[in-house]
């Protein structure tokens, strides 16, 4: 049985944790599918989205041919190639722009509904774990308000965090169209400016990742346990942060460590089942232990900070 942490011993990471894994061994085992399979469908709800998120990779466009002999010059041509290409885009910028604007929409529009989603998800899952049900219909009809509240704030941090990286990509064309085609001597100022970008899009994608992790883990479950909005709960999240920095530091370090651990486990799992386990809902329901453990996770550490959502027979 998990305990609560003994009177004067402070919040840890460590201690919910092994408290996470006695509450997931309690709720999932003895194996029942029809129990695994509901949780398996809540639990894609509350990932969907994030996996293809945290997969993508950024690659810059750099061509391997440069610096390769004669002193480090450019390709034949590639200067007018560019030139030619800026001409183009110059003279055709309605279109250029409008087809821009047509496939931002859509993609605007996907992303909402994807958000909208997991907003939904977040709660239902968030809610089975804390109380140890399987329950699809319910968690959905009673958290709907606070899912609500909380896409606004999660759809805000998606287009802020896209507005700024189209940002850095066009800088970073810019910065790249100056040191191919540039004036002699540009290209060192080109270069230091494309560096900077790719720093500003690395913490660009740290600050997102971080903000993201804080609403799902952390302010979800307190507008649950405070009955509150999304953004009073990120108020009450950042008084707990300020309290207890260094629990939060060490959560977020050892959930990159366990992010990468369940990476290598679902990839040894696809291995084994021919991909069959990558196929949605089977992944979660296959891999259920992982991901209730991960939820209640958070909800054991707020629960050493005073916000307990986990119900009675966890006690």
């Amino acid at each position: 049985m998990s305990t609560p942490p003994a009177p004067g011993r402070g919040p840890s990471a460590f201690d919910a944790a092994q408290q996470a894994i006695d509450h997931t061994r309690r709720h999932l085992f003895p194996f029942r599918f029809e129990r695994w399979l509901v949780l398996g469908c809540v639990a894609f709800l509350d990932q969907c989205g994030r996996q293809q998120a945290m997969g993508g990779r950024f690659s810059a466009p750099w061509p391997g041919t440069w610096g390769g002999g004669g002193g480090g010059g450019r390709p034949a041509g590639t200067g007018e190639d560019v030139t030619k290409a800026v001409e183009w885009l110059g003279t055709h910028a309605l279109v250029v722009a409008m087809v821009a604007a047509a496939v931002l929409a859509v993609m605007v529009v996907f992303v909402a509904v994807v958000l909208w989603l997991n907003s939904r998800g977040v709660f239902m899952y968030a809610d089975d774990v804390a109380s140890g049900r399987a329950d699809f219909e319910r968690p959905w009809r009673e958290h709907a308000a606070r899912a609500g509240s909380y896409f606004a704030w999660s759809f805000g941090l998606t287009v802020a965090t896209l507005a700024a990286v189209l940002v850095l990509v066009a800088a970073a064309l810019m910065a790249l169209v100056a040191l191919v085609s540039g004036p002699p001597g540009s290209g060192l100022t080109a270069g230091l400016g494309l560096a900077a970008v790719v720093v500003l899009f690395l913490a660009v994608l740290v600050v997102a990742g971080l903000a993201s992790l804080g609403l799902r883990d952390f302010v979800a479950p307190l507008q649950i346990h405070a009955g509150v909005g999304c953004g009073a709960a990120i108020r009450l999240l950042r008084d707990l942060v300020l309290a207890h920095p260094g629990v939060f530091v060490v959560y977020v370090l050892l959930k990159i460590v366990f992010g990468i651990a369940s990476g290598i486990l679902v990839l040894v799992a696809a291995c084994l089942t021919c991909c069959c386990v990558l196929l949605p809902i089977v992944t979660q329901t296959a891999l259920q232990p992982l991901f209730f453990f991960e939820r209640a996770w958070s909800l054991f550490l707020l629960r050493q900070l005073g916000h307990d959502l986990i119900g009675p027979a966890a006690k």
